[in-house]
Order: C-alpha cells, then structure tokens, then sequence
C-alpha cells in the first residue's frame, strides 16, 4: 500500500503497515482512526468523510473509492419509500486496520516474555488492596492473536472490576485521586484516575503493550485469545 491509484495488497491474517503508508493522499494511519469511530455495522457515508477527514466532497468521494478498492469498506443501498440510500461498511479487513499500531514489529518470542511480565504484573494489582479496580478479564487480539512469526505489538482487552463492590465506587476513585498528590484539572480527571492508574501499571511501559476496553474485539469483530485468568485459545 504504497500509492493511491493502486489496489493495496495486504496478508489476509496479519496486517503489516508502516509510517508512511498512504491511501488517497492521506496518512494511513488517518484513515485507521476514521475507520475506528465505525465498527462494524455502523453507516459511513460520504458526508461523514468530508467532516470527519476535514476534505471537499469531491475528495471525500475517492477517499471512499479508494477504501472500497483497498478493502476497507463496503458499499451498500439501502430501498425504502423514499427512494434508494447509499452508504459504506467496515470489512474484516478493515476491521483488522482498526487494531493495527504503526510500530517497529517484534518477534512472537519477545511478545510472549511482554506478556508473561504482565500477567506477573497482574498478580501483583490484584494484591494490592489499596488500589480501587483489580483486572478482572484479559484477552489478546490482533497479530498477537495470531499465528504469525513477528507483531506489531500486543493488542490487550481488559476488564476491570471494583475491588470492593459493596463501596461507593465514585467516593473511591475521587479519594485515590486525591492521595495521589498529583495535579488533576477536573472532576473527570479525579473520576477516571482509578481506573487510569492500574491501566498504567498493567501496561509497565510498554510501547508494545496497548491497552484496550474489554469489548474492543467483540466491537471489531476480530478474534481474541484469552490471557487471563487462564489462557486460553482463540476464541
């Protein structure tokens, strides 16, 4: 994918996307986040192009011609009484560009020692009792989730759960915020701050490690293997 004029050829099980990889004049990784707001099942339409992507209608039209060539989206039309939509679908494959990340790949070997230091890491949150969610759920998708040799990095869904289910959980988050003596600007940084921190702990830094919501796979449509509490295969 390499040029805008040209069917783009990409491995039906593993996405592999650099940079500077471009379709229709545009930063792939531009259309990826487009293609994110859409999961599978909601309408694109040409309209939403031209607003989301900032282009005229005119660019907006081959951006879409362009995805439908690369196989990103789908057209569809729509009949009803008053006369024929047209509208756009995320493909699979397209499904599979939502989750890919533009970095430097990996092997399986150094994935598997970043995921076994996580589930150690896991271990670990879950001891910690002054911490106001504990992980629940982990499961991995993407090339992770495949059996390619090299990745681009560890897609992860996660599942939290309140430690203490039978406490106020906002009354929580707020005072762990607050203990954290660190300079939260609002009343939703305060809120989401709980919940932040064990993501962060979870991910140890990582550029490798991206951490997902726990419907992340279900949204998209791709497969996941679960990691945690036991590892299973795909799903």
């Amino acid at each position: 994918m390499r040029t805008s004029q040209q069917r783009d050829q990409l491995p039906e099980k593993n996405m592999q996307v650099c940079t500077n990889d471009t379709l229709a004049g545009l930063p792939l990784i531009n259309i990826r986040d487009f293609l994110r707001h859409y999961p599978q099942g909601r309408r694109i339409t040409v309209a939403a192009i031209e607003n989301d992507l900032g282009v005229s209608s005119a660019r907006a039209e081959l951006i879409a011609q362009s995805m439908v060539e690369a196989g990103f989206i789908e057209p569809r039309i729509e009949t009803g009484e008053r006369g024929s939509t047209s509208h756009y679908l995320v493909t699979k494959l397209g499904s599979r560009l939502c989750v890919a990340r533009f970095v430097k790949r990996i092997t399986r070997a150094k994935a598997d020692l970043l995921v076994n230091q996580m589930l150690e890491r896991i271990a670990e949150i879950n001891a910690r009792d002054e911490l106001v969610f504990r992980v629940k759920r982990v499961r991995a998708f993407g090339s992770y989730a495949s059996d390619v040799p090299e990745v681009g990095d560890v897609d992860l869904a996660v599942e939290l759960e309140q430690r203490y289910p039978d406490r106020d959980v906002v009354e929580q988050s707020l005072a762990r915020a607050d203990a954290s003596g660190k300079s939260l600007g609002s009343f939703i940084d305060r809120l989401n701050y709980a919940e932040l921190e064990v993501q962060r702990l979870l991910k140890g830094r990582s550029p490798y490690l991206a951490i997902e919501g726990g419907d992340c796979p279900e949204k998209f449509g791709v497969p996941a293997i679960q990691l945690f509490p036991d590892r299973h295969e795909r799903e």
